[in-house]
């Protein structure tokens, strides 16, 4: 792939601008991907375009860019996302019928220490959890993340938490003294609890699911009010779904 005089390739400035649709922004001109990319109005203009007549941007009829319906179809293509969410569905749907909660699957992208949702099953009755699928939030803010990252292996756990933190994704007060412990009882408990997640009034429930191997593939949560909080009730059907879900991941690609 050709550079550009910075020396970034092509596929570089097309991942680039990939990366600036998110559920915010849906739908942006030339001018603002070329802001959000950090790229130049007229090398935006020229690959943005390009990606449109390939169907990786759809072109709108006021000249405003989408995401491409070719770029959709290729990531439901057999990919082991896809393979995994089909295996979860329906330990999340007992989840969610069970506990009557949102439930969500999750991955954890150790390079960005990051959690990315990969499916989500909402209650009507349940309050919004302000998750949604595709969207990431940082593995220590939330109890998925902090699931995950207690199975992960100990330089997996040092490289995150030796990152620098997002005070304003975080608990008031929490210090790497305080996750070190929290991911020390996850290991014994099999879960985490996590009240005050995203917002206050909200607590996050999560367990890993594991292949045979003990190697973490994801986690499965439950994002509810303080109120509705049952630990009781709670932890059992959230335990029995991520144990027979890890059951049947072993034919799962692996990277």
């Amino acid at each position: 792939m050709a550079n550009s005089r910075s020396g970034e390739s092509v596929v570089s400035r097309v991942a680039r601008l990939l990366q600036c649709f998110d559920a915010d922004h849906g739908e942006l001109s030339a001018a603002e991907l070329a802001e959000r990319a950090g790229l130049s109005t007229s090398t935006t203009h020229r690959l943005a375009s390009a990606m449109a007549e390939d169907g990786l941007l759809f072109r709108t009829g006021r000249g405003r860019f989408r995401i491409g319906l070719a770029l959709w179809e290729a990531g439901q293509r057999g990919t082991r996302f896809q393979a995994f969410s089909q295996l979860a569905l329906p330990f999340m749907e007992a989840i969610h019928v069970t506990l009557k909660q949102n439930v969500s699957l999750s991955i954890l992208d150790e390079s960005t220490a990051e959690i990315v949702y990969l499916e989500r099953l909402t209650h009507r009755g349940a309050q919004e959890d302000l998750t949604k699928v595709a969207l990431r939030q940082p593995a220590l803010s939330v109890s998925a993340g902090l699931a995950m990252l207690a199975f992960s292996p100990a330089s997996v756990q040092e490289r995150i938490l030796s990152m620098p933190w997002d005070p304003s994704a975080l608990q008031s007060g929490v210090t790497e003294g305080h996750m070190r412990r929290r991911l020390a009882q996850a290991r014994v408990d099999g879960y985490v609890h996590l009240p005050g997640v995203l917002v206050g009034s909200l607590a996050g429930l999560a367990a890993p699911i594991l292949d045979a191997h003990r190697q973490v593939l994801g986690a499965l949560a439950i994002v509810q009010t303080m109120a509705d909080v049952n630990l009781k009730v709670q932890v059992p059907v959230l335990l029995s779904a991520t144990r027979g879900l890890s059951g049947m991941v072993g034919n799962l690609p692996r990277d």
